[in-house]
């Protein structure tokens, strides 16, 4: 088990949120704080990844006292929270989202010989509608 954890600043923009780590030159963002939170881990582990395979130091986390607010944008309100990540189990739920999964579908024949006649691949069509439509 490789678990590292480090102090995230979470920034209430009003149309969304940024995170910095204070251990780490950039940060990431989300539109909301669930997605901001998942951006927040999701950053976190591929900073720490490259930081391994590249060979270097991986930084001390910063203590949570010595923590201060960015001062150079703007921000509603402001606050700090720790961010944990297990490589490991990460790397695993990675790979799992993906897995492929087969899914039946059924057409219209009329529609189904068209899309054959053009040589419409049915699974790459049917994945960017479904990106499309869950706004991805």
């Amino acid at each position: 088990m490789k678990k590292f954890i480090y102090p995230a600043v979470f920034y209430d923009e009003g149309d969304g949120y940024s995170v910095l780590f204070p251990d780490f030159p950039c940060g990431t963002c989300g539109e909301d704080l669930k997605q901001a939170y998942e951006m927040a881990v999701d950053f976190l582990f591929g900073q720490l990844k490259d930081l391994i395979e590249a060979g270097q130091t991986i930084p001390k986390p910063t203590e949570m006292t010595d923590i201060r607010p960015a001062k150079d944008f703007e921000y509603k309100s402001y606050f700090t929270t720790l961010i944990c990540v297990d490589l490991e189990d990460y790397e695993k739920y990675l790979q799992a989202s993906k897995k492929s999964v087969r899914k039946n579908i059924t057409i219209p024949a009329w529609l189904s010989e068209k899309a054959d006649a053009c040589h419409i691949n049915y699974s790459s069509v049917l994945q960017k509608a479904l990106l499309d439509n869950l706004g991805l």
